[in-house]
């Protein structure tokens, strides 16, 4: 059975869950997104299938980006999941992916990490994780939730070390990827639990509290446009609520969000 330093799977197949949970551990892989989607489109796991993984050559970010996954470092998972969601409600599970890692994340660090919507984690102004939930509606629709997280890298790629952190350069201290994914783990499993629930209304509000982005002023780009306004707050579909200086407000479900 694979393991890795401080990855031990035994540790976490056998954690208390109300649903089957079935661990892969991978050395490596290119995605762990993508592995999920190889296996749904062969022979459909149920819900449940956690893929984990020590590195990826090549790690899925929004937008087409790359997320980088240097082995032995950080925490690259994927997790898939059936929900009994409509369509335009989808976008509500990254931000519910994203409020169950920042709490994670949180508990190893003493500065706290904020979530950039729609998808990010920083920390100290830098990324430190990252969520992305892919639809795949064949079949039985289902969707995977992909995290990265970065914990024990010391070093960046040149191209984003001005804009990117972990956990240890944050801390000055070696975190136990184990540790953190059982955090991860138990958070997903809550978050997910009280999202079926309906409980939209409390998922936004405890996502808000994790974030410092509201009464900023913002400019979203999407596509080709840029809308710049005031961020206000998310609505009940997990969409960015802005205003612009005469104070219409605009919602908008997707785009990348910079500062000013």
């Amino acid at each position: 059975m694979p393991n890795s330093r401080d990855i031990d799977l035994s540790a976490l197949q056998n954690m208390p869950s109300k649903t089957r949970r079935q661990w892969r551990f991978l050395a490596e892989t290119d995605s762990t997104n993508a592995e999920i989607s190889r296996r749904l489109a062969k022979h459909p796991p149920e819900q449940g299938l956690i893929i984990l993984a020590d590195s990826q050559t090549d790690g899925k970010g929004r937008l087409g980006r790359t997320w980088y996954s240097a082995p032995g470092t950080g925490v690259y998972i994927s997790t898939l999941i059936r929900p009994n969601l409509p369509p335009e409600q989808l976008p509500i599970l990254t931000l519910m992916a994203g409020l169950a890692t920042v709490i994670a994340v949180n508990e190893f660090s003493s500065n706290r990490a904020q979530l950039k919507w729609p998808n990010d984690l920083l920390l100290n102004g830098k990324k430190i994780a990252g969520v992305l939930c892919e639809y795949h509606p064949k079949n039985i629709p289902a969707v995977i939730i992909g995290i990265g997280i970065n914990v024990n890298q010391t070093q960046f790629p040149a191209d984003i070390k001005e804009i990117a952190t972990s956990l240890k350069l944050e801390t000055g201290e070696e975190i136990n990827r184990t540790a953190l994914i059982k955090q991860l783990i138990t958070q997903l499993d809550f978050q997910y639990s009280e999202l079926k629930k309906y409980k939209v209304e409390t998922l936004i509000k405890n996502w808000t509290r994790h974030t410092d982005l509201f009464g900023k002023t913002i400019t979203l780009k999407k596509s080709s446009q840029s809308i710049t306004g005031k961020a206000i707050r998310l609505d009940n579909l997990g969409r960015l609520v802005i205003a612009n200086e005469s104070g219409e407000e605009t919602a908008l479900d997707s785009g990348e969000v910079r500062l000013g």
